[in-house]
């Protein structure tokens, strides 16, 4: 088969349909005249810039340096961590700076059994709602965790075996953990718990059609 031509790589159905010659960076200069439109702009990659900038200057805001916020991102990213290990049923896959990726295990046990992406997409609508009534045989500490709305970022599919959910240091979650530490660490821990509560009676819930 002959690779595409410029009309339909560079068109509306091929590179055209995401970016314009506005994103290009330098090093693509030979790119620019086949994707040059006048009458589109990248709206959505724009309203990103404004609050990655708004992000950027009230992080500057706070009077911390560079090294002393990265201390501070690893410090939590051990703290969550740690958090999750504490968990039969959770494993933390990888711990990418201010992303922790997060596993489900099906028996609580460190087995090769994980949740896949179609069951952590269940997962992750149960883990904003109160689902605690679906789980009568949950104890109170399980219940209190089930009942609390706690957001995570969506699954992804990461492997065969497995796929994740993730628990990330946003700029909102640095700047409230550099201002009160342990408050932003009690949501974190709630998170966790109400993850590990919803891995652990993961079946009872699927059968209770939430």
């Amino acid at each position: 088969l002959a690779p595409p031509g410029p009309v339909s790589l560079f068109g509306q159905d091929g590179l055209g349909a995401f970016v314009t010659d506005k994103e290009l960076s330098a090093c693509l200069d030979s790119w620019k005249p086949l994707l040059r439109r006048s009458d589109a702009n990248n709206i959505g990659l724009a309203l990103r810039w404004e609050a990655g900038l708004a992000g950027m200057e009230a992080l500057v805001a706070t009077g911390t340096s560079d090294e002393e916020r990265s201390a501070k991102i690893t410090e939590w990213a051990n703290t969550v961590t740690d958090m999750v290990k504490s968990e039969s049923f959770l494993d933390p896959w990888c711990a990418e700076r201010s992303i922790i990726s997060i596993r489900l295990s099906k028996s609580g046990r460190n087995d090769g059994e994980w949740r896949s992406m179609s069951e952590l997409g269940d997962v992750y609508r149960w883990m904003s709602a109160d689902v605690s009534s679906a789980v009568p045989n949950a104890t109170p500490a399980e219940k209190e965790a089930l009942s609390k709305p706690a957001y995570i970022g969506q699954p992804v599919d990461v492997s065969e075996t497995h796929a994740i959910v993730r628990i990330a240091l946003g700029v909102e979650s640095l700047l409230s953990y550099l201002k009160d530490k342990d408050a932003t660490l009690t949501e974190d821990r709630a998170a966790v718990s109400k993850l590990a509560a919803l891995g652990k009676h993961f079946d009872s819930l699927r059968k209770s059609d939430l």
